[in-house]
């Protein structure tokens, strides 16, 4: 069980108020909300990775996975 950034691509019909559902979930899962994206129809969030099941299931998910964030170097 670790925290790790997950992509959560919802569905084309999802309504205003069940992204603020998923979102609240997700909260409520000690997991942060890092990005919502794409006409809102994508989430970057940070969660343990023992609950990936619960979210993959919730109404309007269409696809939880794994990413990696990584720093961009800058170049003096």
């Amino acid at each position: 069980m670790a925290l790790e950034n997950f992509l959560v691509v919802l569905e084309n019909d999802v309504s205003p108020q069940n992204i603020d559902r998923i979102v609240n979930i997700i909260n409520s899962l000690n997991g942060k909300v890092e990005i919502i994206a794409g006409q809102r129809k994508a989430i970057i969030a940070t969660f343990d990775n023992s609950f990936v099941e619960r979210v993959k299931k919730l109404p309007y998910v269409k696809l939880v996975g794994g990413v990696t964030v990584g720093r961009r170097r800058v170049s003096a």
